[in-house]
């Protein structure tokens, strides 16, 4: 089986060890040989709450229907808006602040998605908290679409895969805590507070970013033949196993969140657990998350052929068990644990192999193309599952993700055959 975690030393001599495809890190960055803990902890922090705030419709979807007067599809479109506004706004916004620090990229979109946050908190109506939902979006697709290769940036190529690794350790964060945390807040109190909070903490994470955290040369500095938008070689290898593993991004995200923007529904009415049990378990979600972030940070480099798709198949094998045995609970728990540990490895794994095997020319486009694909398949997915939900139960959408997962196994597997020949 091919090893698809390409050597950065097959590209030393196409750029060198500290540059990166989207921009130029000053030279107190570069020099620098110790891990940056700091940077690559305010980063993970960024992405926990953030994405928190993008799946939170998710653990308190009754209570905002309630009172938003809305029924439990309309709120699973507040996903579904969310990933549509990523995927148009990531690519526009990003070239409009190509010219910015990307530092200060970083910060500006925090802060605006503070405020949108807090709008969908204060919102009175449905349509209003959709608008709100838009606007927080489109900071995240920005944000997404820099903060990775930000941190690429302020990483020595070494520490890649353990940097990246915490970074993006950020989401499982907000499986454990933050989906947890508005479900018991949904519970005791009103799930307008879920947001007030995010709100609030995004906003000082904003502040830490433009002050404490290392510069990034704007794009418009960066050489003319490092330039990242420059086009790619129309004959690079790496464009197909890449655009495999872009694919294969799309369609576990479509699988997950068939079943996760639903998962309140699936707990209470097929698998007939109380709703005071949806807080533990999807805080049983994420700890088993921060499992995965483990896995993942002992196997990204050292079996990086075997390990993301093993992923991917273990969630298939635990999805399944959720479609088929709703009524048993001890299965119910086993397939949320397996299901929560694979989540948590899925995303370092992914990002850190599309990072590795696009090439350098390749890299810019390729990060920006990932968040696309995983919030295509956010879309795709949380609207499929609602009908999915609506029409046969949530054991339908469960077995719809155990198809998708599998599905993405073969498109890994496709990947690192196709990178097998790029690198013959």
């Amino acid at each position: 089986m091919l090893d698809i975690d390409i050597s950065v030393k097959v590209y030393a001599q196409a750029m060198p060890e500290t540059t990166t495809s989207v921009t130029s890190v000053p030279s107190d960055v570069q020099s620098g040989t110790s891990f940056p803990y700091l940077a690559t902890g305010v980063l993970s922090l960024v992405l926990a709450l953030t994405v928190a705030a993008e799946s939170l419709p998710a653990a308190i979807m009754p209570q905002m229907a309630a009172t938003l007067g809305a029924d439990n599809l309309q709120i699973g479109l507040l996903l579904s808006a969310w990933a549509v506004t990523v995927i148009l706004a990531s690519i526009p916004l990003a070239r409009l602040t190509r010219r910015i620090d990307r530092r200060l990229v970083v910060s500006g979109s925090l802060a605006v998605f503070a405020l949108g946050s807090l709008g969908t908190a204060l919102a009175p109506t449905y349509e209003i908290a959709l608008v709100t939902r838009v606007v927080t979006a489109a900071a995240h697709g920005l944000l997404w679409s820099v903060v990775i290769v930000y941190a690429t940036a302020i990483l020595d190529s070494r520490h890649l895969g353990r940097g990246l690794a915490i970074v993006t350790g950020g989401v499982t964060v907000a499986l454990a805590l933050g989906l947890p945390a508005g479900a018991a807040i949904a519970l005791v109190g009103d799930w307008c507070f879920a947001f007030l909070g995010v709100g609030v903490l995004v906003g000082i994470l904003s502040f830490v970013v433009a002050r404490f955290l290392p510069r990034v040369a704007s794009e418009a500095s960066v050489p003319a033949q490092s330039e990242p938008d420059a086009e790619p070689a129309k004959g690079d290898a790496s464009r197909a196993p890449v655009a495999a593993l872009l694919a294969a991004a799309l369609v576990f995200a479509f699988g997950h969140f068939t079943l996760f923007a639903y998962i309140t529904p699936y707990l209470t009415d097929a698998a007939h657990f109380d709703a005071g049990w949806t807080g533990p378990l999807l805080a049983l979600f994420g700890a088993a998350g921060f499992v995965g972030i483990l896995v993942s940070g002992l196997t990204v480099d050292r079996w990086p052929s075997i390990a993301l798709p093993v992923t991917f198949a273990s969630m298939a094998v635990a999805t399944v068990a959720l479609a088929v045995a709703p009524a048993v609970p001890a299965l119910v728990v086993a397939g949320v644990f397996v299901w929560g540990v694979a989540m948590g490895a899925m995303s370092p794994l992914v990002q850190t192999a599309v990072m590795r095997t696009a090439s350098p020319q390749l890299r810019a486009t390729a990060s920006a193309a990932l968040v696309v694909s995983f919030n295509s398949g956010i879309a795709a997915g949380s609207w499929v599952g609602g009908v999915v939900e609506s029409t046969a139960g949530t054991p339908a959408n469960a077995a719809l993700t155990a198809v998708a997962s599998t599905a993405s196994v073969v498109l890994v597997l496709l990947a690192q055959k196709l990178a097998s020949r790029a690198r013959a």
